[in-house]
């Protein structure tokens, strides 16, 4: 078994961002490499040639119209931030997750699918107990509510929704998609700290994009993402997809779309959160409660893991 880490001291070849000195970069671009680059992306493209990547490979994959900014997306999570800040909810119980969208995960018929999945992918659940501790049940609910077992991977690209976040760093980048500041000073001030920190957080989760897809021999730009950039059946965050991820096939790559490789991959980053066995439901609430800061996603995913495990 090969963690992503490993894979990526071994790696030799690498596509599209590989990590290069700069001189390396320097003398494939021909001294070319802003030239090609599309100017609203300059600033983003020498951060990530100053992080250690090839800022001739940055230049070619931000030319031409192919990562496409969209301000909307950091305006939207600045958004749900305000909303979770100046208007928050109060503690969801179960009738609060029947009307919810995660109700559709609650059917007998969604149920009964996961059951199936798990007895076809035991082997990767078998392995992902016997090394890492969470049942296949939970595991399973994980992926049931993030991708409804891989069938919905997100309709943009994680390359251009992490690109538009890590570009849209100021207020008045965001301000005219927002619909939470009702022009209210304070909410204000924090929408303008929050998409400055928003801005950071997206800048490493790219970096870790692109290193992801350099080791997993894949464009960048062709890799799926939710509406925050996270990937795979079991939607990680890139840098989890580094930190955490596990190639459990033994084909040398982790692949988060492969469903050995998310389940194994949900398991350690579960154990690595504070999974250990024999946990009271409130520890085992706070581990769920680390993959989605929401307290409706966990009663979601510890109802769905619930059920699965009566009809397992």
């Amino acid at each position: 078994m090969h963690t992503l880490r490993r894979h990526l001291l071994h790696c030799v070849l690498f596509l599209c961002c590989c990590a290069l000195p700069p001189a390396a970069a320097s003398a494939r671009s021909g001294g070319q490499a802003d030239a090609a680059t599309d100017a609203g992306w300059t600033p983003l493209v020498d951060k990530l040639a100053a992080d250690g990547l090839d800022k001739a490979a940055l230049a070619r994959l931000f030319a031409g119209g192919t990562v496409e900014y969209s301000p909307e997306i950091m305006a939207r999570k600045v958004d749900a931030m305000v909303r979770k800040e100046f208007e928050p909810k109060p503690k969801p119980g179960r009738k609060t997750l029947e009307q919810s969208a995660y109700r559709h995960f609650l059917t007998p018929e969604a149920v009964a699918g996961a059951v199936r999945f798990v007895r076809q992918n035991r082997a990767a659940f078998d392995k992902a107990q016997r090394e890492y501790g969470p049942p296949p049940e939970l595991v399973a609910a994980f992926l049931v509510v993030e991708t409804n077992l891989g069938t919905y991977l997100g309709d943009r690209d994680a390359l251009s929704v992490l690109a538009s976040l890590a570009r849209a760093s100021t207020l008045e980048q965001i301000a005219p998609y927002m619909k939470t500041l009702h022009g209210e000073p304070a909410r204000r001030e924090f929408a303008a700290a929050a998409a400055a920190d928003r801005a950071q957080w997206a800048f490493r989760e790219l970096a870790a994009l692109l290193r992801y897809a350099a080791a997993k021999k894949q464009q960048p730009g062709t890799i799926p993402g939710s509406i925050y950039g996270a990937i795979g059946i079991c939607q990680f965050m890139p840098s989890n997809a580094l930190r955490f991820g596990v190639d459990a096939d033994g084909d040398g790559i982790v692949d988060l779309f492969c469903p050995a490789d998310a389940i194994v991959s949900i398991a350690s980053y579960l154990r690595g959160h504070g999974w250990k066995p024999g946990m009271t439901p409130q520890e085992t609430r706070d581990v769920v409660y680390a993959y989605n800061h929401s307290d409706l996603y966990v009663l979601a995913v510890t109802t769905v893991a619930e059920r699965i495990k009566a009809r397992l």
